[in-house]
């Protein structure tokens, strides 16, 4: 999803670009006020932790600091912290511990590689960032920063913090200027998104969109705000039901990364967007070695398709490579359009902490 919607709002610099229009990012004295949704703001709350706690605790937020303890140590105290705590025997918390969490759900997704919802390795790490260049016929438009921020709590609930940006350059700026910002909270535990949050500042307008997923009764709440070059103001809210499990379209682009690939392999996962249900199915195609700005690195290739509402919708030849490791980094995306073809190429990695 993430391959579809970014790439395609980086397409609009190539458009503008060719229409002749000048621009810079749209200023209005009034912009937080219109732009602002209360109805939403009231019903989210978001402790965001520091990084100095989060940095090395890359697969648990409620990791603390302690006296350092060996190994044997470490597992003596933690055992009988958690008989005290629990009231059981050993034998009963061995037993727990191996204990499957159930048949995974929903059905529509590959089991390989997790334990109830959770994968059994966890690819995300607090720092890390990609970042991919924007480009059109080889002419470079802009960046596009795709991060994992430190972990926060959502209504008392613990969340993975994903952010991914997209901006113009500077000569890019002179004809059509993008900067461009979504963020959403996933939750550590079911890895279904909270929230969606979408910041637009552009030549010709300035736009909120925020989306908050009702994760119980499954549910979406979605409002947008705008702002045009002709000082217009509008606004649109929509609700619907979702179902269970759904993605939004920056949280598919990190799910998707915690499933297993292998070529020949479909993978499928729910999303919802504006109003719609989709099915994302993600084809991998094959395993490929790719030259990129710090070198070659081992990838696999794999093609998405939509179906909208239970109709096939095609996206257009739409293709994406990650990495062929544990963490499964988004390395290149293509997308062509009706002259040439956009590409989302790696120019640096920065892999967080370990």
């Amino acid at each position: 999803m993430i391959a579809v919607r970014m790439i395609r709002r980086s397409c609009l610099i190539v458009c503008v670009l060719l229409s002749g229009c000048a621009g810079h990012v749209l200023q209005h004295d009034k912009a937080d006020k219109v732009l602002k949704v209360d109805e939403y703001d009231q019903k989210v709350d978001v402790k965001e932790e520091e990084p100095s706690s989060t940095a090395t605790a890359a697969a648990d937020p409620e990791t603390t600091k302690s006296e350092p303890t060996t190994g044997k140590e470490s597992a003596k105290n933690g055992s009988k912290d958690k008989q005290k705590k629990t009231g059981k025997g050993k034998a009963a918390l061995e037993k727990e511990k191996v204990k499957p969490k159930g048949p995974r759900q929903p059905e529509i997704e590959d089991t390989v590689g997790f334990d109830g919802r959770r994968p059994l390795v966890d690819p995300f790490r607090v720092g890390e960032k990609v970042t991919l260049n924007l480009s059109y016929f080889n002419i470079v438009a802009g960046t596009m920063d795709i991060e994992v921020k430190p972990f926060a709590k959502v209504n008392g609930q613990k969340a993975y913090h994903f952010e991914v940006a997209a901006k113009s350059n500077s000569f890019f700026n002179r004809i059509y200027a993008v900067d461009d910002k979504a963020t959403t909270y996933m939750s550590y535990d079911e890895m279904v998104p909270f929230n969606l949050v979408i910041s637009i500042k552009e030549s010709k307008q300035l736009a909120e969109t925020r989306t908050l997923f009702d994760l119980k009764n499954n549910t979406a709440n979605y409002w947008k705000k705008r702002i045009t070059s002709d000082d217009k103001e509008e606004s649109k809210k929509l609700e619907w039901k979702i179902a269970a499990y759904s993605q939004n379209v920056i949280s598919a682009a990190y799910y998707l990364r915690t499933f297993k690939m292998e070529p020949g392999k479909k993978l499928a996962f729910r999303v919802a967007d504006e109003g719609k249900n989709i099915v994302f199915t993600g084809e991998v195609i094959k395993r490929e070695v790719l030259n990129t700005d710090i070198g070659k690195l081992n990838t696999v290739l794999i093609v998405p398709q939509l179906t909208v509402d239970g109709v096939f919708t095609p996206v257009g030849e739409i293709k994406m490579w990650l990495t062929d490791d544990d963490r499964k980094f988004i390395v290149r995306m293509e997308s062509k359009i009706k002259i040439g073809t956009v590409v989302a190429k790696l120019k640096s990695i920065e892999k967080g902490a370990e």
